[in-house]
């Protein structure tokens, strides 16, 4: 699940792209006459304003959900699945109090070496705050993720955030992280479709909060054909004292190294193909103690977990620090 939600977030992130692009401030000639010959952009968002409870920044955006997002691949990817595949959500519904606030600084740097082109983006601070989100996850063989109909799946959550950078620029540069980067393109061999992405000092910080978040499977399988739901309820993680600049607890993943995502069609069946960054998901990272996960697994016959919910047990969990890579396949049955 924590995968989807990463693979969910960074394509949220490449959605804000068009609204950055819109963030501007006059620059006096002065300035202008200031500015050294070194090219590329820098989108200055200014430091957040951090309370209890909320973060604000310069750039806020509401209402950014589609009813539909898809991310195609032309050329597919490995022996099997070489025709072109697209993957995406759709029946996407969210909260109107939903919102991404972008802080902190942006930069934005293209270059080439040799044949390749190269985007580096080092990255602002971005709070990422879906509430009563509900989704198809699907993959198809066009961007309208119907023909083939694929389901693989839904996701429901009531209220669930993520910050990616949480250090950035601003109140807790000072903790010293180093910054964090992007850098996006094809695949370098043979300049095939695809995305191929260096992470670099890549953090999201999860912070702490009751949610539910439930996957549902429409048909169920034989015996028990019936919509079904699998998820935590009131799942929470508790870090006393850590990033008092927010008031917060915050769980941090951190991504190294370089991932790609592929998406291809073999007949009618559509894959997605993923190689992992080094991922460590570390909730103590910053002060040392020990951070806690609590847990409740349940299952439910409705989504919002209202109806028929059966309770499993509770995982508690102390010291949790898995590093994980490699790669794998993701399709429907």
């Amino acid at each position: 699940m924590k995968k989807i939600f990463v693979s969910v977030i960074v394509a949220v992130f490449c959605m804000m792209m068009p609204f950055l692009s819109l963030a501007k401030t006059v620059i006096s000639d002065g300035e202008l006459e200031a500015l050294t010959a070194q090219e590329g952009v820098t989108l200055d968002f200014t430091t957040a304003t951090y309370t209890y409870s909320t973060i604000s920044g310069s750039v806020m955006a509401t209402n950014w959900a589609p009813s539909l997002f898809a991310w195609g691949d032309g050329n597919g990817f490995g022996s099997t699945y070489t025709a072109a595949g697209w993957t995406g959500l759709s029946n996407i519904t969210m909260s109107a109090a939903s919102n991404i606030i972008v802080y902190n600084k942006m930069t934005l740097d293209v270059g080439s070496s040799g044949t390749l082109t190269k985007l580096y983006i080092g990255l602002p601070s971005v709070f990422v705050h879906p509430l009563t989100t509900d989704a198809l996850v699907k993959l198809g063989s066009n961007q309208l993720l119907g023909a083939s109909n694929q389901i693989m799946g839904s996701i429901y959550n009531d209220q669930f955030a993520v910050i990616v950078n949480p250090f950035g620029s601003g109140a807790l540069a000072g903790l010293g992280f180093p910054s964090s980067s992007l850098t996006i393109g094809n695949h370098s061999t043979g300049n095939t479709q695809g995305i191929e992405q260096t992470f670099s000092n890549f953090y999201l910080g999860i912070p702490s909060v009751a949610i539910d978040v439930t996957w549902g499977d429409a048909d169920g399988f034989t015996g028990y054909a019936g919509a079904g739901f699998v998820g935590v309820s009131n799942y929470i993680h508790t870090n006393a004292g850590m990033f008092g600049a927010i008031g917060t607890s915050m769980m941090l993943v951190k991504m190294d190294g370089t991932s790609t995502i592929d998406v291809g069609t073999s007949g009618t069946l559509t894959a997605i193909g993923i190689t992992l960054p080094t991922t460590t998901i570390n909730s103590n990272f910053a002060t040392g103690t020990n951070a806690t996960i609590t847990a409740p697994l349940v299952l439910s016959t409705t989504k919002d977990l209202s109806a028929g919910v059966q309770v499993l047990g509770t995982a508690y969990i102390e010291g949790f620090q898995p590093t994980t890579q490699g790669s794998f396949c993701l399709y429907a049955h």
